[in-house]
């Protein structure tokens, strides 16, 4: 089992591409932490895995609160003693024309999917240095490197994310804590699901990309196993784009 005897927590766990990640990574042998500012979906999310309850717990976090993030490691480690993973997952997003965007909108965007990576990250990497490594996964998003219409606050976040992984990954390396993104492009999750049942826009977006489908969450599973196991041991401060082949079309 790929993740045998590691600790992972996951944010944003209580659905989309959190879940599906979190029960991924217990179905490879980890011990999971299932955060999420809906704690009852989170539970839910880790009820289905039909993994017993000494394989996961579920916390409440926001994520852009840094006191909110302190208590999510302490839980962590109360639980399981360590932390070998923290997949900075949690996100939203406001879709609207740029000149109706408002100030709000933008630190709520800005809040969750960049700051919420920069505390969790940095709390957790905290406990990785101490215990001589670990691997820290960013989601970012083929926003980051692509324009995208109506999401200029979550390009802005997501290219946020981008740079952060690689700084990050900059100052970490000689504590031997590796710092990777996953940038994935459309994923049918209920952040997507408003915008997908506009008429003909699967249909559209499918037929951007090179596989002529759009993404669901299992399909980030691969990658996120891969950065978090030891395979990826050197591998640090990149993104892996898992979108179709829509990036280099």
């Amino acid at each position: 089992m790929r993740l045998r005897d590691k600790v992972a927590i996951v944010t944003g766990a209580g659905s989309g591409n959190g879940a599906a990640i979190a029960k991924g990574f217990l179905a490879a042998g980890a011990k999971v932490v299932f955060a999420d500012i809906n704690v009852s979906a989170a539970e839910q999310e880790a009820i289905q895995s039909e993994y017993g309850k000494d394989a996961w717990i579920a916390v409440e976090v926001d994520v852009a609160n840094q006191s909110s993030v302190e208590e999510l490691i302490r839980e962590t480690l109360k639980a399981f003693s360590k932390i070998d993973v923290m997949v900075a997952n949690a996100g939203i997003t406001i879709r609207k024309p740029f000149l109706e965007l408002s100030e709000a909108d933008y630190d709520r965007v800005m809040d969750v999917n960049a700051k919420g990576v920069f505390f969790c990250s940095q709390e957790a990497a905290r406990i990785m240095v101490e215990q001589g490594g670990g691997s820290i996964i960013h989601m970012s998003s083929t926003t980051s490197v692509l324009a995208e219409g109506n999401a200029v606050q979550y390009g802005a976040s997501k290219g946020a994310v981008a740079a952060m992984t690689r700084h990050m990954a900059l100052d970490l390396g000689e504590q031997n804590v590796r710092v990777n993104a996953i940038a994935p492009g459309t994923i049918q999750t209920k952040l997507t699901g408003s915008r997908l049942q506009a008429e003909g826009v699967v249909a559209r977006e499918a037929e951007l990309t090179m596989l002529k489908r759009i993404g669901q969450p299992d399909d980030l599973i691969g990658a996120a196993l891969f950065l978090a196991s030891d395979e990826s041991s050197f591998i640090t401060g990149t993104q892996i784009f898992v979108d179709g082949g829509y990036s280099v079309k």
